[in-house]
């Protein structure tokens, strides 16, 4: 019986109010009893499909979903020296410039038959380029009246050997007066 039919039925036998009122509250009781044993079962269905799926799932290909390990390495000041330094996540890094070497120069290492995707970028009048898996920053050396301090954003997806991308992320060129920095962004830092 709906809400509405239990109540004018109990409209039209005359009864004391308390008993029409135990009854009514005997179909909300109902209602709610329903309904508890209506969670109770979506809850053990979960349940039940969770243990039927667990041992299944233990059985799919593992680290498909993992980044690759990749890594640069750039020609840096570090201590007073300069030497071929690991860039880190986050970590800005003054470049120097190799003994016989016009440009600074950065190495991309990524796992066999994996690939990257890039773009050519500029900083004033500098040209940040890739030449197979080494980026080379030639800087402009004459005065050119740009502003003293200029950055950039040069973007790299990291592909699979299916082309997919399974990574990214973002090298950040900054040049300050004569010093270059470069730091690397990863997306979700952004």
């Amino acid at each position: 019986m709906t809400d509405k039919r239990l109540r004018e039925t109990v409209e039209r036998i005359t009864l004391t109010e308390e008993a029409g009122r135990r009854i009514l509250d005997l179909g909300k009781k109902k209602r709610e009893r329903d309904q508890r044993r209506k969670t109770v079962r979506r809850v053990i269905l979960a349940v039940c499909m969770a243990l039927l799926l667990a041992p299944g799932l233990s059985f799919l290909p593992k680290g498909s979903d993992q980044t690759p390990e990749w890594k640069i390495t750039a020609y840096a000041g570090e201590a007073d020296e300069a030497q071929w330094t690991l860039l880190r996540p986050g970590a800005r890094v003054l470049l120097e410039k190799e003994p016989e070497a016009y440009g600074y120069r950065m190495e991309l290492d990524l796992p066999e038959h994996y690939y990257y995707e890039k773009q050519v970028v500029t900083l004033g009048l500098d040209t940040i380029y890739f030449e197979g898996k080494t980026i080379i920053w030639h800087p402009f050396e004459e005065d050119t009246g740009l502003p003293d301090v200029m950055g950039t954003s040069m973007y790299i997806k990291i592909l699979d050997e299916d082309r997919n991308e399974v990574d990214r992320f973002t090298l950040e060129l900054t040049r300050e007066y004569d010093n270059c920095y470069v730091q690397i962004i990863k997306g979700e830092e952004r």
